[in-house]
């Protein structure tokens, strides 16, 4: 796949993005076959595409981004690997930012195939990265130009604390993480992002005063409790991306689904809108 956003920063695509749409909505694509709508029928993996290609043409004109997340697509072992093609291939015809979810981080060799994989074969403009084996697992992710490596710094699980708040020099953990995503990417060609989740604002507000141009993603809105207007007046009109997955997908279990789901889009952009 030919690398056609190279010669456009990640953060400038962004900023467009938002600017089209009118907020920073990043629908997050989690289709769990237990979930599906019974009006869709086939076989599992046609049940997913046209449930993901229904809810990215419903949402089209509110969603800044759209992030699959790769284990509902693994799950279907060879199978989703088409279908999470299809989808990839139907966001990039919307003209949105794709971010992929996989969560990778490995180093030399290993680190550069999921890196080409993501962004090379299925044309992701941003991917989420494991930070734990150091700046040789950010690396391949940041050596692509145009691309964005949205590295876990603050994120919103209930375990977040276990690892990410130990204090090392008298400093948490999440801003040594921070400090190791956004160094590494300097000389490199791509831009390091952090994912920050919402439930924990004032970490959020934390490191956005300390990073004020690095773009963040934010899950953890809707079904996981976090506030829409709490990040953005943690944020203070920094680079964003406010995904909800749940609240989005699932508004309905009915035949209208897709129509449902435009309409939580909706009103999640107009939230982020007066906030």
């Amino acid at each position: 796949m030919s690398d056609s956003n190279a010669a456009t920063p990640f953060s400038v695509r962004l900023q467009n993005a938002v600017a089209d749409t009118g907020a920073p909505v990043c629908v997050g694509l989690d289709p769990d076959l237990d979930r599906l709508p019974p009006s869709l029928l086939g076989t599992e993996a046609e049940r997913l595409t046209a449930f993901c290609l229904a809810i990215t043409e419903s949402t089209r004109s509110l969603a800044a981004a759209y992030k699959p997340n790769l284990a509902f697509f693994e799950a279907l072992g060879p199978d989703g690997a088409d279908v999470l093609a299809t989808v990839c291939d139907a966001v990039r015809a919307t003209g949105r930012l794709l971010v992929l979810d996989g969560k990778r981080g490995d180093i030399g060799n290993t680190g550069q195939r999921y890196a080409s994989t993501q962004y090379d074969r299925l044309g992701a403009d941003a991917a989420t990265v494991a930070p734990y084996m150091g700046a040789d697992s950010l690396a391949p992710f940041l050596a692509h130009a145009g691309r964005c490596a949205f590295v876990l710094v603050a994120t919103s699980n209930p375990g977040a604390a276990d690892l990410q708040h130990l204090s090392v020099d008298e400093e948490p953990l999440y801003r040594h993480v921070a400090r190791l995503a956004a160094d590494t990417a300097v000389p490199l060609a791509g831009e390091a992002g952090f994912v920050v989740g919402a439930t924990r604002p004032e970490l959020l507000a934390d490191l956005r005063e300390r990073h004020p141009e690095v773009p963040f993603l934010v899950p953890g809105i809707g079904a996981q409790g976090g506030s829409a207007a709490d990040v953005l007046a943690a944020n203070a009109d920094g680079p964003i991306l406010i995904n909800a997955s749940r609240s989005i997908l699932y508004a309905s279990s009915g035949a209208d689904f897709a129509g449902a789901a435009a309409e939580a889009a909706h009103r999640l952009r107009d939230e982020l809108r007066g906030a």
